[in-house]
């Protein structure tokens, strides 16, 4: 079953055939090398409330996002 990830940077899309956090790869539409979040990483981060969230978060990129959630136990790895 393909795995949907999105670019830290500028959340583009792409599908693997295997399920892990992440993969590090070069983004065909920014064209910045970095990584591409599971999409269950990204909808976590998106159920972190408002109040939570420090007040750069809009401007963080999500893999950015991701490392500040788990520090702060926002959130907690579960694959």
């Amino acid at each position: 079953m393909p795995e949907t990830y999105l670019c830290a940077n500028c959340r583009a899309t792409v599908t693997r055939e295997f399920s892990v956090r992440s993969v590090i790869r070069t983004c065909e539409e920014c064209g910045r090398n970095g990584r591409f979040l599971h999409t269950s990483l990204v909808d976590s981060l998106e159920s972190i409330p408002d109040s939570d969230r420090p007040d750069e978060w809009e401007t963080m990129p999500l893999d950015e996002r991701f490392t500040d959630a788990l520090k702060r136990g926002l959130i907690q790895l579960t694959r």
